[in-house]
């Protein structure tokens, strides 16, 4: 459908309908995203000032992107709605919202994810090269879009010079490969790590799983902004993914770091444990409640639970009560043998 002014050719929906998509994408993964701090928040009070100062500093630069995108929305289908040439200039900010803030949110989630890789290995060659390798993706990043900046109309493809789409392709395609590379560490030192223990090896293959699911996330975000970019020039459909960039990385991040609590009584069965519990004679008559020992290969990392007892029915000294417990907030289930799951977020 034609517009009156509107040039031949000219399709209005070709233009408007990626905008408006690509709007509504950043407030939806936006209101995600704050939903997802909202149980960070409340789940994890104790974890690392660094963790949090990281965290908040994510949600800050995401909250300052969709401001910006806000104000495009508003000037493109508010102050000038009906007047085809302003879907020229629409997404003034895209320079600001897609390269720069995409590329700092994916170095910061990048080089946290290399930092966890660090403490899983202990190795640093891996995880220098990645966080090295993510500050120059982001390094370019931040020229393409001061750069793409200058150019007039510069979230055209049509109207990109050649180094300029050669440096935004080098972007997102390095984006893509630091991405699919931590996947695939993450996955060999998880995989070498496993101790073989029941619940070792089920913590392992959540840890391996969700990396692999948003090392995939972010990648194929990446490459098909690329694939609108080259397979569709001339049109704004790479806005769509491109303009939530950041906000993907943040998820992914805040998903990583939630992942560590559980919703106890929902439909995944609580797992059990069988805990001896002992009084002994000579405790003083002020004590409220036997006393709960926990035999050593129960947790054979050393680390301290926090135990909710329910529906306790003790009918003799030493005897056996199955019961459901809880891991303190902020840290993972016993059972890792080598030591190396729970320090992955400390």
């Amino acid at each position: 459908m034609n517009s009156t002014g509107s040039p031949p050719g000219f399709v209005i929906v070709e233009q408007t309908g990626p905008l408006l998509l690509g709007f509504s994408m950043d407030w939806a993964l936006f209101a995600v995203l704050t939903v997802q701090l909202y149980l960070y928040y409340q789940a994890f009070p104790n974890d690392m000032v660094f963790t949090k100062v990281l965290v908040y500093t994510v949600y800050c630069i995401n909250l300052t992107q969709v401001i910006f995108v806000t104000i495009d929305a508003f000037d493109t289908f508010g102050y000038r709605f009906g007047d085809p040439s302003a879907l020229s200039t629409a997404f003034k900010w895209l320079w600001l919202v897609a390269p720069i803030f995409g590329g700092i949110v994916a170095c910061i989630v990048q080089s946290f994810y290399a930092f966890r890789l660090y403490r899983l290995s202990g190795s640093r060659i891996v995880p220098s090269i990645i966080a090295f390798a993510a500050l120059s993706i982001c390094a370019i990043g931040i020229f393409d879009g001061i750069a793409g900046q200058r150019l007039p109309n510069h979230h055209h493809g049509a109207n990109v010079s050649t180094t300029l789409a050669v440096i935004t392709m080098l972007f997102l395609v390095g984006t893509a490969l630091i991405d699919m590379t931590i996947a695939g560490c993450m996955t060999y030192y998880l995989t070498k790590n496993d101790a073989g223990f029941r619940r070792t090896h089920t913590l392992v293959t959540k840890l391996i799983r969700l990396s692999i699911e948003t090392g995939l996330i972010t990648a194929v975000a990446a490459v098909l902004i690329v694939v609108l970019f080259l397979g569709i020039p001339g049109k704004v459909y790479y806005v769509v993914p491109g303009s939530s960039m950041s906000n993907i990385y943040a998820n992914t991040l805040l998903a990583v770091l939630n992942s560590r609590f559980q919703i106890l009584n929902g439909r995944r069965d609580v797992p059990t444990s069988n805990i001896d519990i002992s009084i002994p004679s000579n405790l003083p008559s002020t004590v409220g409640g036997p006393v709960v020992s926990i035999p050593r290969e129960e947790f054979s990392d050393g680390s301290n639970q926090a135990l909710e007892l329910k529906q306790m029915n003790v009918r003799s000294v030493h005897s056996p009560v199955s019961t459901a417990y809880r891991p303190l907030k902020g840290t993972f289930p016993g059972l890792c043998h080598r030591g190396v799951v729970p320090h992955l977020f400390k």
